[in-house]
């Protein structure tokens, strides 16, 4: 029988109100009273500050080639990127300059507002009429509707690796052509919030209709501040403005090229030249280079940011050795964190980075908090020892650790520098380079032999950290956490819309994962970016939604 705290209730507190997206300022968990306060009006010209903006350019942008076009059916990120561009949400995140990387304040996008019932289980959307898909076939410019909705709902539940994000939804209706209606089997306090995500992007149905699938880059039709205008495999593609687009006056880009350059040492050096504005993806350079960046490019705007994101190594611990809390309690010590923070990391970045990602500040516990798990962040190789012999390893062990070594040199290091700490307990890492396509359909979901090391996605919600990795059959479940009291506060803190309730949850979840090792959380570092000067009103985010980004972009040369 679980704790009785971890029991739902709904106590004044905790019961969401008849509100909507405009009235639920004072709920601190959706943090929406930013862009719904007009959300009829609401436009992103409005958040800009500083001179006017500049219509007109090509910003040209180091980006990555996906495998899939189909934003539901994968976890790719990859995908995401591309999609974003033309695909678009119910609502987004504000994006400029004047927000911060994890400012997820949510505005309208192809919704207007959401009601919510009382009970925080039934969500009336109201879409923003007058959107239209493009003018090209088979959409041939028609008015986004209800129905497109439900069915891009219907099929992201049944298709995408990050259903679960959604909650339980007993099911989805449209009133009319301007309302949808979801309906929750009880309350799920980051639905909203995840409507924001681009992998819950709606998509026109005809288009499956017709190619029988949206794996294809000719499927990126949408509604969105950009269309794709062409793509060439392997080299780039180029999205052009979207004169249709509803948000008039957006994006001031008349096109971005996203280029497919995957040699980091020819991706600098572009940039360094001026030939391409931004670097990579989200703006990022190497840390080994940042210095003599800024000697050869003064006037480039260099800048340290908050990354969400965690690496972890993660462990089978479905069978031996694994299913023994002294192994992996016994890597967690052989790891150097202060060491690996200041001499490696320079002091950019976090000891403890996770489950909850120490930038999310309002959720993240701190080491001294975490009770009888804190013992494990420490760095005490004789004991590290120690534990192993009483595990049975007295001589220790060999360990196969799979990984993609195409995130980049820093990662590649950071897994050697992961394995000189693990060696000197007696343990050697042996590292199993996959292929992109192996591994995130393989490793990134659970699906390897003893161990795996690499980064998750930036869940830019605190739930995704923590139900995703260690709620009991989830697929991003990859160390095969089976833990019965630990899901039963997982899905208790997806009830709870009272943040002081779920926050007691939360905490209660940090202090059980940090004693029991499911994971090793290697230090995190910050993310580095930089931009060519004359890119203007850019923001580093942590979202995988560049549509959103770079529709505010401007270009002053």
């Amino acid at each position: 029988m679980p704790p009785a705290r971890y029991l739902p209730r709904m106590d004044s507190e905790d019961i969401m109100g008849d509100c909507s997206i405009r009235s639920t300022a004072r709920r601190d968990f959706l943090k929406l009273a930013a862009g719904a306060a007009a959300t009829v009006v609401w436009t992103p010209v409005l958040a800009l500050a500083g001179p006017p903006p500049k219509r007109g350019g090509v910003l040209k942008v180091i980006g990555l080639e996906p495998s899939t076009f189909d934003t539901h059916g994968t976890i790719s990120y990859q995908t995401q990127l591309m999609s974003s561009f033309v695909r678009r949400t119910l609502f987004k995140y504000v994006n400029g300059a004047k927000y911060g990387p994890s400012d997820f304040t949510l505005v309208p996008d192809l919704a207007l507002k959401a009601d919510v019932s009382k009970d925080g289980r039934v969500y009336t959307i109201a879409l923003r009429p007058g959107v239209r898909w493009e003018s090209r076939a088979p959409v041939n410019g028609r008015e986004l509707v209800a129905a497109d909705v439900k069915y891009s709902f219907d099929r992201a539940i049944k298709k995408s690796p990050t259903a679960n994000l959604l909650g339980r939804i007993e099911s989805i209706d449209t009133p009319d052509k301007h309302t949808v209606r979801g309906t929750l089997a009880g309350a799920y306090a980051p639905f909203l919030h995840n409507l924001a995500e681009p992998w819950n992007c709606v998509m026109p149905p005809e288009v499956e209709d017709k190619m029988g699938d949206f794996k294809a880059a000719e499927s990126l039709i949408g509604c969105g501040p950009f269309v794709l205008e062409r793509y060439e495999p392997g080299v780039k593609a180029v999205f052009a403005r979207n004169h249709g687009y509803y948000a008039k006056g957006l994006p001031y880009l008349d096109k971005v090229e996203w280029l497919f350059v995957k040699d980091r040492s020819t991706q600098l050096s572009l940039f360094r030249a001026g030939q391409v504005d931004l670097p990579f993806y989200d703006a990022r350079i190497p840390r080994a280079d940042v210095a003599s960046f800024k000697k050869s490019n003064p006037t480039y705007p260099v800048v340290f940011w908050d990354w969400l994101g965690v690496r972890t190594l993660a462990f089978r611990t479905d069978k031996a050795p694994f299913h023994d809390a002294r192994v992996r309690q016994a890597f967690s010590l052989a790891v150097d964190r202060k060491k690996w923070l200041t001499q490696f990391l320079e002091g950019q970045g976090w000891e403890d980075p996770g489950p909850v990602p120490a930038p999310m500040r309002e959720w993240k516990l701190p080491a001294a908090q975490l009770g009888e798990g804190a013992k494990w962040l420490q760095h005490n190789p004789a004991l590290a020892r120690k534990m192993l012999a009483e595990a049975g390893f007295p001589n220790g062990l060999k360990v196969k650790c799979t990984n993609w070594p195409g995130y980049g040199p820093e990662y590649v290091e950071e897994l050697e520098l992961l394995a000189g700490s693990l060696k000197q307990i007696g343990v050697e890492l042996q590292i199993v380079n996959e292929e992109y396509g192996n591994y995130i359909r393989g490793s990134f979901l659970g699906k390897f032999e003893e161990a795996s090391w690499g980064p998750s996605s930036p869940f830019t919600e605190v739930d995704g950290c923590l139900y995703n990795f260690f709620r009991t059959g989830q697929p991003n479940n990859r160390s095969h956490v089976a833990d019965t009291e630990l899901d039963v506060m997982l899905d208790a803190q997806r009830r709870y819309t009272s943040r002081s309730s779920r926050k007691k949850i939360i905490d209660d979840i940090q202090r059980h994962t940090a004693d029991r090792v499911y994971y090793v959380y290697t230090p995190y570092p910050k993310n580095v970016s930089a931009w060519t000067p004359w890119v203007k009103n850019y923001g580093c985010k942590n979202s995988f939604d560049r549509g959103a980004q770079l529709e505010v972009v401007w270009l002053d040369r």
